[in-house]
């Protein structure tokens, strides 16, 4: 049976407005960890030991109940299309002439708040490392070490000597 027969014959309505709203519930949940994220990168910034520890906890509780949303989305996903594992990209396919042009855009919504999400998490790991580095480095300076060869984290100065 093709995706859309298993529409037509499973209350696609209703099944739709509920994929609908988990994408759009979903979408908010990576806004919201993209709020964690720039809050962790003006921590950094700042200096401020607390507001990077506090970030850290908060993407977690974040990224848990991201996770519960995701499984809702592949729970309403299996009743509606047959399949829990479609690719958002594909929804319009497996959605034919049925598709529901609010819960596409929500789909849009939900993809495009993941690539910028990736982005600005991308750029953390570039700035964190560089801050590790020059951590190390002033460490490195204050026991008199020679500085380290092979980039940040060489010589695991930070972990196994006592300062």
């Amino acid at each position: 049976m093709s995706a859309a027969l298993a529409l037509g014959q499973h209350g696609g309505g209703a099944q739709t407005a509920a994929l609908r709203e988990a994408l759009v519930h979903e979408a908010g949940l990576l806004h919201d960890l993209l709020a964690v994220v720039l809050r962790q990168r003006a921590g950094v910034a700042a200096d401020d030991l607390q507001a990077v520890d506090d970030s850290v906890y908060a993407a977690h509780r974040v990224l848990r109940t991201l996770e519960e949303a995701r499984r809702r989305r592949r729970t309403l996903l299996a009743r509606l299309a047959g399949s829990e594992d479609i690719p958002l990209e594909d929804l319009d396919a497996v959605l034919a002439e049925d598709g529901d042009a609010a819960l596409l855009a929500a789909r849009d919504q939900l993809v495009a708040g993941a690539r910028g999400l990736s982005r600005e998490i991308a750029v953390n790991r570039r700035i964190l490392r560089q801050a590790l580095s020059k951590g190390e480095e002033h460490i490195r300076t204050l026991c008199g070490a020679p500085p380290a060869s092979g980039g940040a984290g060489a010589g695991g100065l930070l972990v196994n000597r006592r300062v």
